[in-house]
This record gives C-alpha cells, structure tokens and sequence, in this order.
C-alpha cells in the first residue's frame, strides 16, 4: 500500500497534538511514509520513501489495459459500450473542439461535454492505439486550457472541468507534446487550484451535499494528474480534499441512504467513488474514505431505489427517468455481491446505456467498464432482501416483493426535513408501484433554469422562502399530509420510528410530527405505510389534536384516471388496469380529485394567490385524495387500503 509523508512539521504537530502517530486524524495520514519524489535524509530512509504510481495512472493503470481487453470479449455487455464508445469518438473526430460559452451562471454544459470527449477520446487511444484520437483529444486539451477560466463562481463547472482534462493528461502524458503538457499544467494550477483558495468560490468545501464531492474530485484528479511537476500544490491540494470530502461522507450514516435521493446520488455518489478510485490507483489507498459508515452500504439503497415500473424513487430534486450508473459497477466489485448489477444489464441490453441522452451519467461511461473489468455477467443472482430500511439525514424505506423485471409490487416512503439539500415539503411522501405501473407519483424537480430565469428564489430554504410558492416542491402537491393549509415546516424532521419485514407486512411507520407542526397543533401525527402479504398496499394515518381542532389534506398524485365511486372509493385506471383507493376513516370525510396539469391556473391554498407563471406543466397527471376536520383534543385513524381490481 502506497503511503504519502505530510511535511514533517505537521507530523510533529500531529503527534504532539494527539499523542501519537495512531490518533492523527485519518485524512492526514495518507502522507505520513514520505513526500513521493522527495529526497531521502539517509539511505535507510530511502526504501521506505514510496512514489506515486506512474503515468497513466488515474483509473486504468497501464497493467490493467488487457485485463479490460478480456473483459470486453468476455462479457458481450461490454462489447456493446466500448463499440459505443468507439463510435462516439469517431464521431467527434469531425467535430469543432468546444467553446467558452455561459449560460446564466453556469459553463456546467460545455464543462460536462469536454469530460465525455476527454474521457472518450482518451479511452479510445488507450484501447486502440489508434493516434487520430491522441490528435482530437490533444485539440480539445489546447482548446479548453484556453478559456479565460473555468467559471469558478460556479465551481462544479470547474471540478467537471478538471477531471476531463486531468483524464486526458494522464492517459495520453507520454503521447501528448511538451507545449500542451506545459498548457494543461499551467490551466489546471491556474483555472482550477488558484480559485479554489479564493473564499468566494470555495463555500464546496465546507458543504455536505453533492458539491463537495464534485469539486473535490475533480481537484484531486488535476492534483494526481500534475503531481510529479506541482509536488507541493499537488500535496496541498489532496491533503485538503481528504479532510474536506469527510462531510459528505458523513451523511451516508448509517444504512447508505443518500439524502439528496437517487437523482443527486447518480451525481455525489458517483463523482464520490470516482475520487476513491483515482486515489486508489495512483496513490495505492482512498485513505479510508470508503470504509465510513454506511458508504459501501449506499449501493444497496441505490439498487432498492428502481421500482418495477422502472422509475426511481424520486424523492427532493430527482427526476423518475432511469439512466447509466457505471458506479454501481464498482459497488459490485467492491462488496463482491454481482446483485448490485441486477438492473445495469438489462439497461445494457435494452440500450439504456448506449444512447445520448440528458442524464448526469453518460459523461462517465468509461467507468463502468473499468469498475467492472474483473466481474463476468452471466447468471446474476436475485438479491435475497425485499426491504430496505435507511435511518440519518433523509430516512427511507423501501419494500420490492419480485425483482424480476416489471414483477412485483414496490413501495418506497421517505422522511427527512424540507430545508435538507435539494429538499422538498415531501415528508412522508410515497410512490407505489404494481408491475410496471406506477400508481402513486411524484412531480419531480423542476429545470433550475426555468426558475432562476425568472427570479425565483430558489436556493432560500427558510420556511416563508419563496421555493415553497413552486407546484412541484410544496406539501400540498405532493403525496403526504397537510394541515391547516399551511406549509411545512422546513426544519422539522420525520424519522421512521418502527419498520415491519415479514410476509404478513413490510413497510415502516414514521413520526410526521415535527413537520406537521408549525405552533403545536398536533401532539402527535404518525404515517405506516406498508405491503401486505404481498397483495396491497396500506397507508394509515394517525393524527392526535392538541386544543384546537385542525383541518387535514390528504393528496397523492397519480397519472391514472381517477373517478369518485362513492363516499369512499376513488377507482384510477391506466393501460387496461385498474386500482381502488378505499378510505376509512373514523370522522366525515370529504373525496377530492384535484388538478395539477396546469399550475398556473390554480390558487395556492397558502394564501390568496395564484402559482406563477414560472411553474412548469404537469401533463396527465392529477391529484386524488380527501379533506377532512379532527376536532380538539381527539386522536383519529385515517388508511387508505390500495386494491387491484379483478
């Protein structure tokens, strides 16, 4: 295992800091054997001096190359995406090299297409030999390392940037000619290191979420690129990463659950493994970063988040829509458990993979066959478990009674806090799956585009923030409980509070309380959702008044047809199916079928307005559900048993 020496002052700081060299703080041990390429002081100091693996060594090491040969004629799956990949770079052989162009406040779009035609090109010369991609690559190194800067006010765009020019200068470094060598270098210490010290463009590192993983990653990867010419940028550079990257890694505490949702986990996860992996390569270990708590276990949250009808659990500000995810390739390999790849082959084979599309993914394609080089694909075994539970951050549970493909029936509830990253008013919100029919929705996120074009204030997650006013993001459309017509509130946090696995019932019951309660309306307010004996699912509400009587609004939006059958059933049908909603409930209530196909029609209950023209159409979606009155001081039980019709 390669270890790296911090400069010896600081060792000594460490040590008299915490007494001795086992109690430094992890992050700062992975330079404790020796500065790579320092001198040493004496000759016995010499064998112990170990350097940093040399070019190409981001990845794919040189060794490795015939073993993802082996893997591409053993495995027809990989056959299939580097033949794509081939032919994407053949194509960008007649493409003009990229251009600096900003869109609002970001350059994220040309800085993710310079990271696919970096990575592609780089990887097509690699497996080839073939220079015509050298030569595109090294065109659009030269390119990119001349735009004024990598707009670090947005600092994603620099990370994305970054990597794809780290990748290309480390894979090609012995083809590559002096002079763009000389550019990469000066571009990378210059539009990605500099403003990395600058406090106004910095805030990522202080951040929990999906930017700091990102940026890091991204800066690693020019710091492990230049490493042998910036030594002590470098050092500097990686050194703070390891500690800064901590934060986000925190988060996956304790099952693996990514609080920004399956959507962001694509993004944070991804970019995550992607820096474990580099430094793995170039350096000989992560540093243990892969080993905090609930890190590994992520990948199976990850696999329980695809329902039957192949859409994701796509809670906060995550889309539905199923993509690429060559991380779970490295999952698998990891934990050695090939169940984790249950649902990247079909997509493989179904062309999922190999297709352009607006996914955060595709950039990155590469990856899934160097993660998956060692594996072989026949015969992946069915995982065993059919409910996942996820407590920390953003709690979720999720029940899958068949993994056979568009089998089974799917549940997935969530809890959490509104003002989390990327948060929505969506706590206790569901999604519920019968087959390849999803019955039981969500809207998704919105464009940030579309919002910040108009002057939304988007990014504000106090409780009176204008994000609330958004269709999409408040509790009154989405699938969960209301009360008094007000909003959330942001800070309250719903946390599962009892989960149920036997044949008879899987699901979890959460505390909706905190978020429920804006002035103590509620002494308590609880949510069990589950599936019983595989056959329906159950939703029951449980609400207890404090002095004063409290209105309720129960929603779930669908893409069915819903029709009110009587005072208590509301039937939907889609695609020939058909599925009853009946209520039962313990004081009057009153059925509602709700629209939410055109939002800016519609008046906001929070007050006495209408939505915004901002917001986004939602076709062929409608809202169904009830409103009820709990008086003062009463306990009262609301389920909605969820029924396919014979």
């Amino acid at each position: 295992m390669i270890k790296i020496l911090l400069p010896i002052s600081l060792y000594i700081f460490c040590l008299v800091l915490f007494g001795c060299g086992k109690d430094v703080p992890v992050a700062e041990r992975i330079f404790e054997s020796g500065v790579p390429g320092a001198k040493p002081d004496t000759e016995e100091e010499e064998e112990n001096i170990p350097k940093i693996a040399g070019h190409p060594r981001i990845l794919l090491l040189k060794s490795d190359e015939e073993l993802l040969r082996s893997s591409i004629t053993r495995n027809s799956e990989f056959n299939t995406i580097n033949t794509y990949i081939m032919q994407v770079s053949d194509g960008l052989l007649q493409e003009a090299p990229l251009v600096y162009h900003i869109e609002g406040k970001r350059l994220l779009a040309v800085s993710r297409n310079a990271l696919l035609r970096l990575y592609y090109l780089s990887y097509s010369y690699r497996m080839s030999k073939d220079r015509k991609y050298l030569n595109r690559a090294e065109q659009e190194l030269i390119a990119v390392c001349a735009f004024p800067d990598w707009n670090p006010s947005h600092f994603l765009d620099v990370g994305e940037m970054c990597m794809g020019v780290a990748i290309a200068y480390d894979w090609l470094h012995a083809d590559l000619s002096e002079s763009t060598r000389v550019k990469v270098r000066k571009a990378i210490l210059d539009k990605a290191f500099s403003p990395s010290y600058v406090n106004s463009y910095n805030n990522f590192l202080e951040l929990d979420n999906n930017w700091n993983s990102v940026c890091n990653a991204g800066l690693v990867y020019g710091a492990l690129a230049i490493f042998e010419d910036e030594q002590e940028k470098a050092q500097a550079v990686i050194e703070r990463a390891l500690q800064s990257t901590l934060k986000p890694l925190q988060t996956y505490a304790p099952h693996g659950n990514y609080p920004e949702g399956p959507g962001y986990w694509m993004y944070g996860t991804t970019f995550q493994v992607m820096l474990t992996a580099a430094l793995e390569t170039a350096l000989g270990t992560d540093n243990g970063l892969s080993k905090k708590a609930g890190f590994l276990e992520s990948g199976y949250y990850m696999l329980f988040m695809t329902g039957p009808s192949e859409w994701y659990f796509n809670y906060a500000d995550g889309g539905r829509a199923i993509s690429a995810n060559p991380a779970m390739f490295w999952y698998a390999q990891r934990l050695n458990d090939p169940t984790l790849i249950l649902n990247e082959i079909p997509l493989i084979h179904r062309g999922i993979y190999t297709r352009v599309t607006s996914t955060e993914m595709e950039r990155l394609l590469p990856s899934a066959l160097i993660f998956g080089k060692d594996m072989t694909f026949s015969n992946i075994p069915t995982p065993l478990k059919k409910l996942y539970i996820g407590h920390g951050v953003t709690p979720v549970a999720v029940v899958r009674t068949d993994w056979e493909r568009v089998q089974g029936k799917y549940l997935g509830i969530k809890g959490g806090k509104a003002s989390a990253s990327h948060g929505h008013m969506d706590q206790g919100t569901f999604v519920y799956d019968v087959g390849s029919l999803r019955w039981a929705m969500d809207l998704g996120l919105q464009s940030y585009e579309t919002l910040e074009s108009q002057g939304v204030d988007l990014w504000n997650m106090g409780q009176n923030s204008q994000r609330w006013d958004i269709f999409r993001y408040n509790n009154l459309n989405h699938n969960t409980l209301t009360i008094n017509s007000q909003r959330h509130n942001v800070n309250g946090k719903a946390t599962i509070i009892e989960t149920f696995d036997s044949d008879l019932e899987r699901g979890a019951k959460l505390d909706l309380t905190p978020a429920l309660n804006l002035s103590n309306e509620l002494k308590s307010a609880t949510r069990k959702a589950v599936i019983k004996a595989g056959l329906q699912m159950t939703i029951e509400d449980v609400l207890e008044t404090n002095a004063s009587s409290v209105t309720l609004r129960w929603n779930m939006v669908t893409q069915a047809v819903a029709t009110i059958v009587d005072g208590n059933t509301i039937r939907l049908t889609q695609e020939g199916k058909t599925l009853l909603l009946e209520f039962g409930s313990e004081v009057p209530i009153t059925l509602a079928i709700r629209p939410s196909e055109n939002p800016s029609q519609y008046k906001s209950e929070f007050g006495n307005y209408n939505y915004g023209n901002y917001n986004q159409t939602n076709p062929g979606t409608v809202m169904v559900g009830f409103d009820a009155t709990m008086p003062a001081n009463t306990k009262v039980k609301f389920t909605v048993d969820f029924i396919e019709a014979i």
